[in-house]
C-alpha cells in the first residue's frame, strides 16, 4: 500500500511538472469584425508556429461566437472592455487570464490599454506594443502600409512566419435561399455611430438599377440595425433580394463567393467578402485611411470620396463591368 502510494505522489508531481511545462499562448484581437477578419493570417501563422500548444484567444462578446467558430483556438475568453476606473472588472479578468496561465502573449490589438493585462499578468513573454515588452512592434506608418503588413512585422519581431490562412471552414450551405444565377451583393448599412461611411442609400440603388439593366440582380444583407437603410433601398428598387439579419457570418461568405461582385461601405462584411476570394469593391470615406484598412484579398479593390457621398455611380459602375 505505502509503495502505492508513494507511485501515485510521483505519478501526480509528474503530471504537475508536465503540465507546468506546457505551452500556453495568448492572442488578443478585440474587435472589429473587419479587424478581426484581416488578422486571421496572423492568427493561423501563430497555430502554424506553435502547433502543441494551447491557445487562447481574448475578445469582445459580440465576436465570441465567431471565435469558436475558427479553427485556431482551444478556448475563447471574454474581455468586457472595463474603462480605467472599473477596478473589480480588471481584476475579474486579471484573475481569469492568470488562471490560464500564459507562458507567451500576442497582441494584435496593440492598443495602450494591453498595457494594464501585461502588468496583470506579470510581465510574460510578449508580442505587441506594452511598454518594456520582449517583443516590441516596430514603428509603423499606417498610411504607407497596410494592417496585415503590419502583423507580419510585428511577428516576425517574435520569430513567427507569417502565411496566408486556409479559409475553407469558413464556408456555410445556402440551400435556404433561392438566388439568381447571377448577382452583385450589396453591402449598403454600417455602424450607426459612423455615418460618414456611408455611400447614400440613393446611390446604391442607381447602381442595382443599372446592373438590373446588364442582366445582373442584386443581393441586399445587413444587420438588424440597419434594417431601415436597406428597407429604403429595397423600396427605391423592388426587385432587390433583401437578406437582412438572415445571414450567419459563414454564410455571407458563402454568398460572397458566389456573388459576380461584392460592393459595400467600410464595414465587416466586406473584408469577409475580400478573405474568401471575391471581386471586392469597398467605398471609404475621405475620413477613412483605406492605405491601412482596406479589404485585403485577391480580388479586392477601393474607391474614396471626398466625402463619400461625391463618389459617382458611374466611377462604381466602371469598376464593376470592368470585371
Amino acid at each position: 500500500m505505502c509503495r502505492l502510494k508513494k507511485q501515485l505522489a510521483t505519478l501526480k508531481k509528474e503530471c504537475y511538472a508536465n503540465e507546468m511545462k506546457k505551452e500556453r499562448i495568448l492572442v488578443i484581437r478585440l474587435s472589429a469584425l473587419g479587424d478581426i477578419v484581416m488578422a486571421m493570417d496572423a492568427m493561423a501563422s501563430i497555430r502554424a508556429h506553435h502547433p502543441k500548444a494551447e491557445i487562447g484567444l481574448l475578445t469582445m462578446p459580440a465576436f465570441a461566437p465567431f471565435a469558436h467558430q475558427m479553427p485556431w483556438f482551444d478556448r475563447v475568453m471574454i474581455d468586457p472592455r472595463p474603462n480605467f476606473t472599473q477596478i473589480i472588472k480588471w481584476i475579474k479578468l486579471g484573475k481569469e487570464l492568470r488562471a490560464f496561465a500564459p507562458t507567451m502573449v500576442y497582441d494584435l490589438q496593440c492598443k495602450p490599454r494591453q498595457s494594464i493585462l501585461f502588468h496583470l499578468l506579470g510581465r510574460p513573454a510578449w508580442c505587441g506594443t506594452a511598454k518594456g515588452c520582449l517583443y516590441p512592434r516596430p514603428l509603423l506608418d499606417q498610411r504607407k502600409i497596410h494592417v496585415k503588413d503590419g502583423y507580419r512585422l510585428l511577428l516576425g519581431v517574435a520569430g513567427v512566419p507569417v502565411k496566408s490562412a486556409d479559409l475553407d471552414w469558413f464556408d456555410d450551405p445556402l440551400d435556404g435561399f433561392d438566388l439568381p444565377a447571377r448577382y452583385t451583393l450589396l453591402i449598403a448599412g454600417c455602424s450607426p455611430q459612423h455615418p460618414h461611411k456611408r455611400w447614400p442609400i440613393e446611390n446604391y440603388a442607381a447602381l442595382a438599377q443599372a446592373l438590373a439593366e446588364k442582366g445582373i440582380a442584386s443581393i441586399a444583407i445587413g444587420t438588424k440595425a440597419e434594417s431601415a437603410a436597406i428597407d429604403e433601398l429595397c423600396c427605391l428598387v423592388p426587385s432587390i433580394i433583401n437578406l437582412t439579419d438572415k445571414t450567419s457570418l459563414k454564410q455571407i461568405a458563402a454568398l460572397a463567393r458566389r456573388a459576380h461582385f461584392v460592393i459595400g461601405n467600410d464595414t465587416g462584411p466586406i473584408h469577409i467578402a475580400a478573405a474568401v476570394g471575391a471581386k471586392t469593391l469597398a467605398l471609404f470615406s475621405d475620413r477613412g485611411t483605406p492605405a491601412w484598412s482596406h479589404p485585403s484579398g485577391p480580388d479586392a479593390q477601393w474607391l474614396q470620396g471626398h466625402p463619400l457621398a461625391k463618389l459617382e455611380v458611374s466611377e462604381v459602375l466602371k469598376v464593376v463591368t470592368c470585371k
